[in-house]
């Protein structure tokens, strides 16, 4: 049985292609074609503080479109390897072929923080 820490995790740089000329990003991705998952384990007293505080929730409603998957770390140990998630809770957006974009960090005392940072991601990965 795997152990899992838990903690927090940066935001890593997302792959997107852009036009040299207006240095715009061109991603042809929506907010309904890309998914938030939730690394999540019933163990994992800071995963309840995340929703406890409503974290999910407030994503979901300030993103309407965007799909928040929750992923049981030991129910889908493919994904938690796939998106080498190592702490939870953990969020990574993907794209709809499952390319991450990145991990926005969470602030477990701060939920707006962690909304405010899940949006910009989305909204700069969606461009």
């Amino acid at each position: 049985m795997r152990a899992w820490a838990v903690g927090v995790l940066l935001m890593m740089g997302p792959a997107v292609a852009s036009t040299p000329d207006a240095g715009v990003t061109q991603t042809g991705r929506t907010v309904a074609n890309v998914r938030l998952l939730y690394f999540h384990s019933a163990a994992c007293a800071s995963c309840r503080r995340f929703e406890v505080a409503g974290v999910p929730a407030a994503i979901t409603a300030r993103l309407p479109g965007l799909r928040v998957e929750k992923v049981d770390v030991f129910a889908d140990e493919a994904l938690v390897t796939r998106y080498g998630v190592e702490v939870t809770p953990t969020l990574v957006l993907v794209d709809a072929d499952g390319f991450p974009l990145g991990k926005p960090r969470i602030e477990l005392d701060a939920a707006d923080a962690t909304v405010a940072r899940v949006a910009k991601l989305v909204e700069k990965m969606t461009k």
